[in-house]
């Protein structure tokens, strides 16, 4: 392949690259990352090198934004007129991430980066490589993703144009914690001032003597003034007071999640502060925090997500807002109650929400 071709070949992927970087930002799964893939080195002809499978193993870390580094070694071992031939490669990768397909839950990404490529027959040693591609990934769960990547690899000094496909696990570990008590430690919530207004007296009204009455002397027979005493109507028992309990209207509360996330960030602490303060000025009120998703993807999984949701902002009003544990409950419903239909990406939007369900009671 000749250096002219393979000069536009990988240009063309940083141009696309670039195009393609003021598209909204995806959200990833923070954290250090490991990534063992197979897949297959497809050599460039004039090497003479046998195309054959190769091995791979990733280490790197996923920044709280579109952007992730990883240090990434390959090997394959191939052949060239009937002798083996070790490739081993390392290079520096930098990866960005497109927003999310909802459709079929995939997450795009851009890849490009610098390293050297080892052939044991001595062809192209150590020479400097650059790399540019992309790939796609499928989140499992939160910690857990499939991936499937696609590289070309351009020799800069002997102008050899490889490519490698390859399809891996990724696994993301060691990054801040879910507990929202834990990672946002830092919170300071804003001090709230009550003011108690002391009820009116009620004044009480002056005793009225009352005349001395002249009780008559009833002259009717004994046994008569006896059966009027017991005819007459029997007192009716006052019903016990009640407990009134009021549902207030539900509240949608503005908290959104990366994807596949679970953790409330604190940007959105000041929301979930005012259902505090509410909670603070009514000590008979609960809530219910609720979880919602829409129908992309498994339901099971979405039940799931939509649970770790709403208890994560139970846990900031539990432990950041120190409202009593006993008044506050969290419950998912995944896709099961729609507000909308799920026929477009609005709609899907407006069903992936927090609702506070709060009940005051008064006696």
């Amino acid at each position: 392949m000749s250096y002219n071709i393979a000069k536009r070949t990988l240009l063309s992927s940083i141009i696309a690259a670039s195009s393609l970087s003021t598209l909204a930002l995806a959200q990833q799964q923070e954290g250090f990352t490991i990534t063992p893939s197979i897949g297959y080195y497809n050599m460039d002809s004039d090497r003479d090198i046998k195309d054959d499978k190769a091995y791979s193993l990733g280490l790197g870390y996923q920044f709280n934004n579109p952007w992730a580094v990883e240090f990434v070694y390959l090997n394959a071992d191939s052949k060239q007129a009937g002798n083996n031939v070790d490739v081993d490669q390392y290079r520096l990768d930098g990866l960005y991430h497109l927003p999310t397909l909802n459709s079929v839950d995939l997450t795009p990404y851009l890849a490009a980066g610098v390293g050297t490529t080892d052939f044991s027959n001595d062809t192209g040693h150590d020479n400097i490589q650059v790399n540019a591609g992309g790939g796609l990934k499928y989140a499992v769960n939160d910690t857990v993703s499939l991936r499937a990547d696609f590289r070309l690899v351009n020799d800069v000094e002997d102008h050899h144009l490889d490519n490698v496909t390859s399809l891996g696990v990724q696994m993301t570990f060691g990054g801040p914690s879910k507990q929202s008590s834990s990672s946002n430690d830092s919170y300071t919530p804003v001090e709230q001032t009550y003011t108690q207004v002391e009820p009116e007296p009620v004044q009480q009204a002056e005793p009225i003597e009352a005349e001395p009455m002249t009780e008559e002397i009833s002259e009717q027979p004994e046994e008569m003034v006896q059966e009027e005493s017991m005819t007459e109507a029997p007192m009716m028992e006052e019903p016990a007071q009640q407990t009134v309990v009021e549902t207030l209207p539900p509240e949608k509360i503005n908290i959104q999640f990366g994807l596949n996330k679970t953790t409330v960030e604190q940007k959105f602490y000041p929301d979930i502060e005012k259902i505090a303060v509410f909670l603070q000025e009514n000590p008979g009120s609960t809530v219910v925090i609720e979880g919602h998703t829409d129908d992309t993807g498994a339901a099971n999984y979405n039940q799931t997500v939509s649970e770790k949701r709403a208890q994560s902002v139970a846990d900031v009003l539990i432990n950041t807002f120190q409202v009593d544990e006993s008044r506050v409950d969290a419950i998912g419903y995944g896709e099961e109650r729609p507000f909308v239909e799920n026929d477009t990406e609005e709609h899907r939007e407006a069903n992936r929400r927090i609702v506070a369900i709060i009940s005051t009671s008064e006696a």
